[in-house]
């Protein structure tokens, strides 16, 4: 996926204007997700699973083959637990076996999660710091369905977290910085870290300095714990680019679709939903 991000101009140190352009890979490499088919002696067939990576998962099953069975169609599953039960397939002619070949997708994620409207988040810096909010969105896409924060800061600020959570990826982004005016583009290695919430959201923070990520996958985390400092973009500021989201189910992909959630965040006006290019005081509970 391809996310377009236009940055303000940079008064101190620059006068160009940065054009970034994220590059995720929301494929999971790795996921350690198992899945085991049991045939019965009745000719039923019960599928199981075990995890052995942090967090939620979207499993999607393919049967290249199903003869003699019941089920028409298998939906795709939120696992959570480290273990158990899939689904069961019922045989047609209780006398003869189910005849099946299955593939299976795993993806990180949690699909339609129920989420709380009301749900106060924390901005991800030290309590009374000033910061002026960048949305980043993408064309073609209302900011309602997709959208990330921005913040720059001529200094290296601390980053906190806005939520309780379970830290399920430390990852690096590939992004490319363009200057329009030189014409030249630089490729840039981001690291991310990735928390997900009790309701299956998820909260990413990009532009955390490497050495200073103080957080491993399968901690659990409360509000304001401390993750890191600000890594450095190109114009020499520090910025940190922050999001939550959540996975919409999608006929046509096994993943869902990446939701944004607009939550409502703690500023010195009380509890309000950021606008773009406007100034906000961190406050804290």
């Amino acid at each position: 996926m391809k996310n377009t991000i236009a940055s303000g101009k940079n008064k101190l140190f620059s006068l160009l204007l940065l054009f970034v352009i994220w590059v995720t890979s929301y494929a999971q490499e790795n996921p350690n997700l198992h899945i085991k088919a049991n045939k019965n002696a009745d000719n039923t067939v019960d599928f199981y699973y075990e995890k052995g990576a942090v967090g939620s998962f979207i499993v999607s099953l393919n049967f290249s083959k199903l003869e003699n069975a019941e089920n028409d169609s298998i939906p795709k599953f939120n696992v959570t637990a480290n273990s158990g039960f899939l689904f069961k397939l019922k045989p047609l002619n209780k006398n003869k076996k189910i005849d099946f070949f299955y593939s299976y997708n795993v993806t990180q994620g949690y699909l339609n999660p129920k989420i709380n409207s009301a749900l106060t988040y924390e901005l991800p810096f030290k309590n009374g710091k000033k910061v002026k909010i960048y949305w980043g969105t993408r064309p073609g896409i209302s900011p309602d369905r997709w959208k990330k924060y921005i913040v720059y800061s001529n200094n290296q600020d601390s980053v906190f977290t806005m939520r309780k959570g379970v830290v399920v990826f430390l990852r690096t982004l590939t992004r490319f910085d363009k200057d329009e005016t030189a014409q030249e583009t630089k490729k840039v290695a981001v690291k991310e870290i990735v928390v997900e919430h009790s309701d299956g959201t998820f909260a990413s923070y990009s532009g955390i300095e490497e050495n200073s990520i103080a957080v491993k996958v399968g901690q659990n985390i409360n509000s304001h714990d401390y993750l890191g400092l600000m890594d450095k973009s190109n114009g020499g500021r520090y910025s940190l680019t922050f999001d939550i989201y959540y996975h919409e189910a999608d006929t046509e992909e096994f993943r869902g679709n990446l939701v944004a959630v607009n939550p409502i965040f703690l500023t010195q006006n009380g509890s309000e939903k950021l606008e773009n290019k406007k100034e906000y005081v961190v406050k804290h509970n």
